[in-house]
C-alpha cells in the first residue's frame, strides 16, 4: 500500500501563488497526496478555487508553520512555498519509491528555479551528510516520515530556515535517506540570499551541534548562503605529520625552472599557521644531492628523513613515510604543491575531529587558477575522474567548491588521515605503485564505515599540467575494475537510476 504523502505550504502566500501550487498538484490525480495550507493567507474566493483545482484533497490548516504541519495527515510530510509547482507524477513517482522501500525515512527530489544557463537545476548528489551542514541541498521537495519529524519536535515555526532545521534534526535520528533523482519542483523563487535569512541557517547548524555536545563555531562561507563548520580542536592540538615523496625534481612554475619541493616545503613553514606539524621527507635514492640540505635549512627540528631505494613508487614511499611519522594525523603531500591558504591545516585538522571521517581531501588549483581537485566522482564507465576539473574557483555549483562534501575519494596530492586508521587499512596498495592508490585507499575507509570528506578552504596550488593525461597501465585499471567497482556503484554523486 503507497504511503499518504502531505505537502504543507509556507506562509506567505496568496490567491494565485496557493492557486499555482496546487493546480500543479492536481495535475498527479491519482497520487495519494493532498496540500495543507493556511486558510488566513487567501481569501474566501482563494480558497474556493483552490477546493475546486483540488476537491477533497486539500486540508485547510491555520496559525504558525509549526501547527500546520502537526495538522497534517498522512505518513510523510514536506514543506513547499505557495507558488512552487510540482512536476506532473513526481508525487506518484515518490509514493511507489516509498512503498517499494518502506524502510526509508527521508526522500527528496531534485529542483530548479529560473536563472541563467543551468544555475538554476539543482541536480543533488546521494545521502552527503557534511554537505548538509554547508548548505540545505536536500531542499524541495523532501518528504520525512511524520512519526519522526513529531519524535524529533516537529517543524519550527521560524519559517527563515524551518526546512534546514528539520532536515538537520531528522538526519541526527536517521540515516536511511534516499534520493530520487528526478526534477520535481520548479521553485517561484530561488532560495534566499537574504542575510537574515542566511543567517537563520547559521543559527540552525550551530544548534545542531548544541544538541550533539559538541563545541563548534558555525560561520558565513559564503553571502549565498553557504556555511563552514569549525569543529574546536583539542588542546595542544595532535601532532600532523606531513608525508612529502620527493624525488628532487624541477618544474616550471610561472615561467621559471623551479625545485618543487623547495616551493612546497617553503609555503609549508611560512604560510601555515596549524602549531604542531612536521614533515617526513621521502626521499628516492635518485634525488640529487643538495635536494635534502635545501628542505633542512627551510624546515629546520621539524624534519624527519626517510630514504627509500628502488624503482619510484609513490604507495611504497608514502607507507614508509607513515611509518615513520610521529603524528596521530599524517597528511600525504605531493611534493609539487604550494599552499594558498594559510590556515589548511587548521581546516583540515577541524574536520577530522567528526570521529566519523577517515580522511580529509583539499582544494587543489592548477597554477592558472582553475580547479584541479574537489574530490573524485566516477564516470560511466565507473573509473574516477576529477569534480570539477578546469573550472573556475567560484561559489557555482550550489557551494560544492566552498563547503564540506562528502565523496567516494580524493587525491593523495593531499589528503589527511589518522595515522592508526591508515596502519589498520594497510596503508596504500604496493600493488598500485602510481595510479589509482589513492582512490583504492578511500574506498577501504568508505568500506571500514567512515567518510571521505573534501574541505575546499583548504586550498594549495598543485603544479600538475592542465592538459596531462593520465598514464594509466592495463593492470592498474584492472586492480581497480576487480576490487572497487562495486563501490563505486554507489558513489553519492552518480545518477543512481542506471545502478538500481
Amino acid at each position: 500500500m503507497s504511503p499518504v504523502l502531505s505537502v504543507v505550504l509556507l506562509g506567505g502566500g496568496d490567491d494565485a501563488t496557493v492557486l499555482r501550487t496546487a493546480r500543479s498538484l492536481a495535475l498527479d490525480p491519482g497520487a495519494p497526496a493532498r496540500l495543507v495550507a493556511d486558510p488566513g493567507s487567501v481569501s474566501p474566493q482563494g480558497r474556493e478555487a483552490v477546493d475546486a483545482a483540488l476537491p477533497r484533497r486539500v486540508e485547510w490548516v491555520g496559525g504558525p508553520l509549526g501547527a500546520r504541519a502537526a495538522g497534517a495527515g498522512g505518513d510523510y510530510l514536506g514543506l513547499l512555498a505557495p507558488g512552487d509547482e510540482l512536476e506532473p507524477g513526481v508525487l506518484s513517482a515518490a509514493a511507489e519509491y516509498l512503498a517499494a522501500r518502506p524502510e526509508a525515512d527521508v526522500l527528496y527530489v531534485d529542483e530548479q528555479w529560473d536563472a541563467p544557463g543551468i544555475e538554476g537545476i539543482h541536480t543533488k548528489p546521494g545521502w552527503a551528510p557534511h554537505y548538509l551542514e554547508g548548505w540545505d541541498y536536500l531542499g524541495r521537495l523532501c518528504l520525512v516520515r511524520r512519526t519522526l519529524a513529531e519524535r524529533v519536535g516537529g517543524v519550527a515555526d521560524d519559517e527563515r530556515a524551518a526546512e534546514w532545521d528539520l532536515h538537520l534534526r531528522v538526519t541526527e535520528a536517521t540515516d536511511r535517506v534516499e534520493h530520487l533523482p528526478v526534477i520535481g519542483v520548479t521553485r517561484l523563487r530561488p532560495p534566499s540570499t537574504d542575510p537574515a535569512d542566511v543567517e537563520a541557517g547559521r543559527r540552525a547548524v550551530a544548534a545542531r551541534y548544541e544538541r550533539l555536545g559538541v563545541p563548534a563555531t558555525v560561520e558565513v562561507a559564503d553571502p549565498a548562503g553557504y556555511l563552514r563548520v569549525w569543529r574546536t580542536l583539542p588542546e595542544p592540538p595532535p601532532l600532523v605529520s606531513v608525508v612529502i615523496p620527493t624525488g628532487g625534481g624541477r618544474r616550471d612554475v610561472r615561467g621559471e625552472s623551479t625545485l618543487v619541493v623547495e616551493t612546497a616545503v617553503r609555503s609549508l613553514v611560512e604560510r601555515t599557521t596549524y602549531p604542531r606539524w612536521e614533515i617526513v621527507l621521502v626521499a628516492s635514492e635518485n634525488t640529487p644531492e643538495g635536494v635534502v640540505d635545501v628542505v633542512r635549512d627551510l624546515a629546520g627540528d621539524r624534519l624527519t628523513v626517510a630514504p627509500v631505494t628502488g624503482e619510484f613508487s609513490f604507495s611504497h614511499s608514502v607507507n614508509e613515510g607513515v611509518r615513520v611519522a610521529r603524528g596521530d594525523l599524517v597528511v600525504l603531500l605531493n611534493d609539487d604543491t604550494e599552499v594558498v591558504e594559510p590556515r589548511w591545516l587548521d581546516r583540515m585538522v577541524a574536520v577530522a575531529q567528526d570521529p566519523g571521517v577517515g580522511a580529509v581531501g583539499a582544494k587543489l588549483l592548477f597554477e592558472d587558477g582553475t580547479i584541479q581537485h574537489v574530490g573524485i566522482v566516477h564516470d560511466d564507465a565507473w573509473l574516477p575522474v576529477h569534480a570539477h576539473r578546469v573550472g573556475a574557483d567560484d561559489a557555482s555549483h550550489f557551494g560544492a567548491k566552498i563547503v564540506d562534501v562528502d565523496y567516494l575519494a580524493v587525491t593523495a596530492a593531499c589528503v589527511l588521515v589518522p595515522r592508526d586508521l591508515y596502519l589498520e587499512l594497510g596503508g596504500f596498495s604496493e600493488e598500485l605503485p602510481m595510479a589509482f592508490n589513492d582512490v583504492d585507499f578511500c574506498h577501504k575507509v568508505v568500506a571500514a564505515g567512515r567518510s571521505v570528506v573534501c574541505t575546499p578552504f583548504a586550498t594549495l596550488f598543485h603544479y600538475e599540467s592542465s592538459s596531462r593525461v593520465a598514464d594509466v597501465r592495463p593492470f592498474e585499471r584492472q586492480y581497480l575494475v576487480e576490487k572497487t567497482v562495486e563501490l563505486a556503484k554507489h558513489d553519492p554523486h552518480v545518477n543512481h537510476r542506471s545502478v538500481r
